[in-house]
């Protein structure tokens, strides 16, 4: 590429879904893949261990201690099964006209919903995340914001891509009239 040629546009990844409102543009996605299965079996294994085990305690007069040991592990399984139901029914939708930001993750209420005022946030940028476990390393993306008071504000978290993030800052960029700008720490272009 010559110094004269503008990059390429990231593609619109395939389940995202780009309309222009009345509020401005609208991007949105579904939560939905198929890991979020694999959590759903767990969390039906899972909570299926602690009804056996209520129903064993309580039909047996057990103890006390029988009833509150394992309340730790029913906090995780409500924590797995609502995980599980957001994937299954949520979705994002990003909202970027009339000066404001909106991000909001529905049906289901889920943290990072917000609305920002576009005179607020001077870049975006796009950031890979790694996480390791005993299960490997496994790679996701985040869309960052930088205000005017230098401050990094989270917009998008868990993207699996990517095409996905960069397309996300394009389009947002683009929307706001943000010039863009090279980022300490942000993903390769």
């Amino acid at each position: 590429m010559t110094a004269d040629q503008e990059p390429l546009k990231a593609p619109v990844p395939e389940h995202i879904i780009v309309e222009h409102g009345p509020n401005g543009l609208v991007l949105s996605y579904n939560w939905f893949s198929w890991t979020y299965i694999a959590l759903a079996v767990f969390a039906l294994f899972w909570d299926g261990f602690l009804v056996f085990w209520y129903s064993v305690a309580s039909s047996q007069g057990a103890p006390w201690i029988m009833f509150v040991f394992p309340l730790l592990h029913v906090g995780v399984g409500v924590g797995l099964t609502y995980s599980a139901l957001a994937g299954f029914y949520n979705k994002t939708i990003i909202t970027v006209g009339m000066g404001r930001l909106s991000i909001q993750h529905k049906p289901l209420p889920w943290p990072g919903n917000r609305i920002l005022q576009a005179s607020d946030l001077i870049q975006l940028y796009s950031e890979e995340r790694v996480t390791r476990s005993n299960n490997g390393t496994r790679l996701t993306y985040q869309l960052s914001a930088i205000s005017g008071e230098n401050k990094k504000i989270k917009l998008l978290s868990g993207l699996n891509s990517p095409d996905e993030v960069r397309f996300f800052e394009q389009k947002i960029e683009e929307q706001l009239g943000i010039q863009n700008r090279p980022v300490e720490g942000e993903l390769r272009r």
